[in-house]
């Protein structure tokens, strides 16, 4: 046992363990995957096809919808093969089946919405981090990855969104579930 230091009174006064507590505890084993995975694997047929099938377009130039799982605000898919899992967003997995994922590169969503996937200079291109930040400095949407509350916000507003087109397009219930309060009829401001 080892003496703590001395207490107000002057005495000193040795640890006394609690019970059950003598013992040095036990470091824990790794956390093991549930099954492999690898950050390479390349999607797979049924995977595009579960990607499409959970995607709903808006008419015209709008916006491609994601409405599958949804992690952090932004749509998350899971494929696999031969044992061996992937997870990627899905704007990215959109990029990654069109041959635009390289390494380093982002997904940057010019439409500024977390679900769109559609492949469009207006909508989502292969970028940067550095273009992307700037990008979204320049539409005042930076600083929602630091705030806790935004990016809860944004999350919420990703549920809200694919809530509202889940059964198909319905561009009122969209502008709803994603707080545009403009007139339908007003062109968008990008």
């Amino acid at each position: 046992m080892s003496s703590s230091p001395e207490s107000s009174s002057g005495r000193w006064f040795e640890d006394i363990p609690l019970p059950g507590m003598d013992a040095c505890p036990q470091p824990r084993p790794a956390a093991r995957r549930s099954r492999p995975y690898d950050s390479t694997l390349p999607p797979t047929s049924a995977a595009i096809a579960a990607f499409y099938s959970r995607v709903v377009r808006a008419p015209g130039n709008g916006c491609h919808i994601w409405t599958g799982a949804i992690s952090d605000g932004y749509g998350r898919i899971t494929w696999r093969q031969g044992g061996v899992s992937r997870t990627e967003y899905a704007h990215r997995f959109a990029l990654l089946v069109a041959g635009e994922l390289t390494d380093g590169a982002i997904g940057e969503h010019r439409c500024n919405e977390p679900l769109c996937v559609r492949l469009d200079p207006d909508h989502l291109i292969a970028s940067t981090q550095s273009a992307n930040l700037l990008y979204a400095v320049a539409c005042g949407r930076t600083g929602i990855i630091r705030n806790t509350t935004e990016r809860h916000d944004r999350h919420a507003r990703s549920l809200a969104v694919r809530e509202a087109v889940s059964g198909g397009w319905n561009a009122k219930a969209y502008a709803q579930a994603c707080g545009n309060t403009a007139p339908l009829d007003e062109p968008p401001l990008f």
